[in-house]
């Protein structure tokens, strides 16, 4: 079965068109079809909702990583959302497509003119990546949602982000001339928006500026990369940050007390440590190595600690 919130080993670099057979959804569709839930197939999409309690529903949509998934191709968040009593609607993809699909957003604007995302006292949006971009695009499906969106792109459309040189296949293939298809339009519609991304990331940090309006709250995650959610789930901070977020409640204050505690961290240590390497910075993460192994010895530091200092011994000999 496929982890909780997926391996997103898809990124930016790799946007190649992808395709998954329906079988990849079998174990889902019983699922489903236990809960009482619905499963709607698409040409290219599932559009899925599981029942929870009924007091909140969360939007979730898939990142490009997903179609990777074979066996149990589950909701982006699904165990956690399930666990804490949410109804979910997974928008899952087949292809890589940025959901740019007649079919799909039919179905969407059915399942809103039908009423059913006003049967939820609230409705959060929910995704990273190419699944923030449809968190937040979105978002005007269900007026007053709450969104978190990770690292997420504005658009691919080269008239709206000329500075976007990354998904170079969707930007070729995709329809962007269809509805729902600038998140900065559609984040109007939120009560509150929570975007996280890093500032160290030129790219993602353009698309962050073209998505400030007054209901947006920036998360930033300095150093951590594109693929946030699966640092701060090492981190065990994924939850609590998306938890508040769904309510509104976290302030920025709060926040940097949580991105604070982070350094104790051993997954964003060692991981740290590898950045260090992987940058070429093998004194300054030798050093830090060093510091880290004082404070707090463990293996993971120990084995980086090792690296970083091969790579400067074999740095100083070339």
């Amino acid at each position: 079965m496929s982890d909780d919130f997926g391996d997103e080993a898809a990124g930016p670099d790799d946007d190649g068109d992808a395709t998954v057979t329906t079988d990849a959804f079998a174990i889902q569709r019983q699922r489903v079809a236990d809960m009482g839930g619905f499963m709607l197939e698409m040409q290219h999409h599932v559009l899925t909702w599981l029942p929870g309690r009924g007091e909140r529903l969360v939007v979730s949509y898939d990142n490009l990583a997903a179609v990777r998934e074979t066996e149990d191709r589950i909701i982006w968040g699904q165990k956690f959302l399930m666990a804490a009593g949410h109804d979910v609607l997974g928008l899952q993809i087949k292809r890589r497509d940025w959901y740019r699909d007649r079919e799909v957003i039919t179905a969407l604007e059915d399942l809103r003119d039908d009423g059913f995302f006003r049967r939820f006292p609230a409705v959060s949006m929910y995704g990273s990546s190419m699944g923030g971009f449809g968190a937040l695009a979105f978002a005007p499906l269900a007026p007053g949602c709450t969104v978190m969106a990770f690292a997420p792109q504005r658009s691919l459309d080269p008239a709206l982000c000329p500075f976007e040189s990354r998904y170079r296949h969707a930007r070729l293939t995709t329809d962007w001339s269809l509805p729902f298809g600038d998140a900065a339009e559609g984040l109007r519609a939120a009560s509150r928006a929570y975007i996280a991304y890093d500032p160290t990331l030129p790219d993602d940090v353009q698309h962050a500026k073209a998505l400030a309006f007054p209901n947006v709250t920036f998360l930033p995650m300095r150093h951590m990369g594109h693929k946030l959610p699966p640092g701060l789930l090492k981190m065990g901070l994924l939850k609590t940050i998306s938890q508040a977020t769904f309510e509104a409640r976290l302030e920025p204050q709060a926040f940097a007390r949580l991105m604070r505690a982070r350094r104790d961290s051993i997954p964003w240590r060692a991981d740290f440590l590898s950045r260090c390497k992987a940058r070429g910075h093998y004194r300054l993460g030798l050093s830090l190595a060093e510091k880290m192994m004082a404070d707090r010895p463990h293996w993971k530091i120990r084995h980086q600690r090792r690296e970083l200092a091969a790579a400067l011994k074999a740095a100083r000999a070339a």
